[in-house]
């Protein structure tokens, strides 16, 4: 009878601590999400910036050396702060793409407990059923 309680205390807590372990992965992914989230709004806010910095210099640039701001110019202005935008928009994306995929990651962890859990039991079970 030793052996048999021996068996079942040790698969208990392998299941149990299957589950923590789990469990463990998926707060962890949770985190890597609410991670990625905020490191691609700051890189947006980042490229703004940068962004900003650079559109100023073309517009002091321009102004210097006397050139209109319509025309070419005006539209070498406009396709760069689009450009600029859309890199900044990517950035947001880029990171948003990242934290859904962590979110899922943390979801199958989740939803894998009970049937890892249950294996183990099941393991455990077969395993005294034999001894």
């Amino acid at each position: 009878m030793g052996w048999q309680a021996a068996l079942i205390g040790s698969t208990l807590f392998s299941a149990m601590g299957q589950a923590k372990a789990a469990t463990a992965q998926a707060q962890a992914a949770e985190y890597n999400a609410s991670l990625a989230k905020m490191e691609a709004s700051a890189e947006e806010a980042r490229r703004r910036r940068e962004s900003s910095k650079v559109m100023g210099k073309m517009r002091a640039g321009r102004a210097k050396s006397g050139v209109t701001t319509e025309g070419t110019p005006l539209m070498v202005l406009s396709e760069s702060a689009e450009m600029a935008e859309l890199d900044a928009l990517n950035a947001r994306w880029s990171g948003e793409t990242q934290s859904e995929a962590y979110k899922r990651k943390a979801s199958s962890a989740r939803s894998a407990i009970p049937y890892t859990v249950g294996a183990t039991l099941l393991g455990g079970y077969s395993a005294y059923k034999k001894g």
